[in-house]
């Protein structure tokens, strides 16, 4: 089919990486994550947002949850049926 073109080339690309990352063949994309699995580090820099998370984590407010009242007028029949 038509539709599974894309799904087909995607797996073809994870499956070409995977063996590339297993062995010494390798081309630019590769070379990118081969970097990464080298040193996860390095690459958390070139986020300032997630730098910033995790050199100094923001301590999360406490939440206060309200328990709303339920109203009786919520489910009142109207005096229809189902098949009516």
């Amino acid at each position: 089919m038509v539709t599974s073109v894309p799904y087909s080339n995607i797996n073809g690309y994870k499956s070409v990486l995977a063996l590339s990352v297993e062995t010494e063949y390798t081309f630019p994309p590769a070379e990118k994550v081969k970097a990464f699995l080298a040193d996860p580090s390095a690459f958390v820099a070139a986020s300032p947002v997630a730098a910033a998370t995790i050199a100094a984590p923001v301590a999360a407010a406490p939440v206060k949850v309200e328990a709303k009242e339920e109203s009786e007028e919520v489910d009142k029949d109207m005096g229809f049926g189902l098949l009516d």
